[in-house]
């Protein structure tokens, strides 16, 4: 089973506003975004990440993507999402889950406390981050306020369009 994390965000570190507004990335994280689930076939977010971007514009929110396996890790037992979603409870849940059904690459998206969760259990194996040439004074972080660390081994880097590099990485474990 091979994880991997994708965040765009702030030449900073930030993936989005205090306010969860993540206004300043381009369409073209989006479209990365979009390309990567469909080649896993199923992603991951927390629910904070689904409640933010479930407030954009129409053809922008996670139900606009099909044929990919969506799930959402909540501790909230009430938290409900419709049908076209998984609940999980934590990290281990969200891929136990999508291995029983037959996945065997994971795409996780966050936020800073999903993440944080996954770094922390040792549960990426590879991360690939699009920095947008935006700075931004405050904001939520890739990763939120954990205790861990792990080293990365550089794969590529490249420019994808809208002045936005991409790096990737592997997990070194």
């Amino acid at each position: 089973m091979k994880t991997i994390l994708f965040m765009a965000m702030s030449v900073n570190g930030y993936i989005a506003r205090e306010n969860g507004d993540e206004d300043f990335l381009s369409n073209k994280n989006w479209e990365t975004f979009c390309g990567l689930a469909k080649e896993c076939g199923c992603f991951v977010i927390g629910r904070k990440t689904y409640e933010a971007i479930q407030k954009w514009d129409e053809g922008y929110n996670f139900d606009s993507i099909e044929g990919v396996e969506k799930v959402i890790i909540s501790r909230n037992k009430n938290f409900q999402a419709g049908e076209k979603y998984i609940i999980a409870n934590s990290p281990m849940d969200a891929i136990s889950q999508l291995k029983a059904n037959g996945y065997d690459k994971i795409l996780i998206t966050g936020g800073a406390t999903i993440n944080s969760a996954f770094m922390k259990e040792r549960l990426i194996d590879e991360v690939i981050l699009n920095v947008e040439p935006f700075m931004l004074g405050k904001g939520i972080s890739l990763f939120s306020t954990e205790e861990f660390g792990c080293r990365l081994d550089f794969l590529n880097v490249k420019e994808i369009g809208d002045a936005i590099i991409q790096f990737h990485y592997q997990v070194l474990k």
